[in-house]
């Protein structure tokens, strides 16, 4: 009999329930571990998702110790002893309590999981026997830490934001208006004893007033641009093409107008992506495609450069996955040395 014939479950477990052939198939198609043991600590039941799960076939877990399969070999002994004093009267500590403990695989890897064990009252008034619930929870606890290092980087996003948005305000625009007062107090004092002075003044406050809206300008489009508002993704990015030094070509952006939040996270993709090209990449030429899918909008930005970007390595690009993740969306990055990068986003847009 060859191991996918091996029964999976002893029949003494089967034989707790009316319908066994019931039983047997709510295991083989349960999603998580459902394990089961005797008085004595042994395997009666090991369904396929603890199979897959701990690396043990079900031909090789039936019949040996609990312990020895999936308890990590530091707390077997404590397994054991809290088992005999389960037996023996004493008062249960884990039964009927959904608790996270660490438990280990066939290849030693020891896991985070979630179970859940339950006494079954024994055939004949036996023995109990131990029915456990048992969930992996390496991905979701990986989730969990992925939304919590992304919600701090998005909050010191926004400070690091914010003060670079104060420092160039103090350094550019203020300073400017500064002086443009200045120019004009000056210029009033001087408007009756010396109009041509006055004149002049006015014509250096003027020009001043002028570098001054220039750079609030630019300062604005680079918090979110007006064109954007005013016309929407395709003159946006048309714009955005001609103030990068690498030849940028364009193609399928929708004419409609989509929800505010989803032109701004495609706009800022395109623009930090295409400002890696022109920074970093080497490239001689990059292409941008935007199109719609339904109810997803799909941004692609690719170039032919260096290659080797990696997500992890700056704020340019982890900020751009929290800013995508955050919509509800998915970001990817692929770059292999050598062959150019293409950077993809996919965010939700509604019907």
């Amino acid at each position: 009999m060859t191991d996918t014939q091996t029964p999976q479950t002893d029949d003494r477990v089967l034989a707790l329930l009316a319908d066994g052939e019931r039983l047997r198939a709510v295991l083989d198609a349960a999603l998580d571990c459902i394990v089961a043991m005797d008085a004595s600590g042994r395997v009666l039941a090991w369904n396929p998702a603890a199979a897959r799960t701990f690396g043990w076939s079900a031909g090789e877990a039936l019949g040996r110790e609990m312990a020895d399969l999936i308890v990590p070999p530091a707390l077997r002994e404590r397994h054991r002893a809290g088992l005999a004093r389960y037996l023996a009267g004493g008062d249960p500590v884990l039964l009927d309590r959904r608790i996270e403990i660490t438990a280990v695989r066939r290849d030693g890897q020891e896991i985070p999981v979630e179970l859940t064990i339950t006494a079954l009252a024994g055939e004949a008034g036996g023995p109990p026997v131990f029915l456990g619930y048992v969930r992996d929870i390496t991905g979701r606890l990986a989730a969990e830490e992925e939304l919590r290092a992304s919600r701090a980087r998005i909050v010191a996003a926004g400070d690091d934001a914010r003060r670079r948005l104060e420092r160039d305000l103090h350094d550019g625009a203020q300073q400017h208006l500064v002086g443009l007062a200045l120019t004009l107090r000056l210029a009033r004092a001087k408007a009756e004893t010396d109009p041509p002075m006055a004149a002049a003044l006015l014509d250096e406050a003027l020009a001043d007033l002028a570098t001054a809206t220039g750079e609030l300008r630019e300062l604005a489009r680079g918090i979110h641009p007006a064109v954007l508002t005013e016309g929407g993704l395709e003159p946006a990015l048309t714009g955005l093409s001609g103030r990068v030094d690498v030849p940028v070509t364009i193609t399928r952006v929708p004419h409609e107008r989509l929800p505010a939040a989803v032109e701004a996270t495609a706009y800022f993709v395109a623009a930090e992506a295409l400002t890696n090209v022109a920074r970093y990449a080497g490239a001689t030429r990059a292409h941008v495609d935007v199109h719609r899918d339904g109810d997803c909008l799909h941004v692609e930005v690719r170039d032919d450069g260096r290659g080797g970007a990696d997500p992890g390595a700056g704020t340019g690009l982890r900020g751009l996955a929290d800013r995508v993740s955050a919509f509800g969306g998915r970001f990817t990055v692929d770059s292999p040395p050598g062959e150019g990068t293409v950077l993809r986003a996919e965010l939700p847009c509604g019907s």
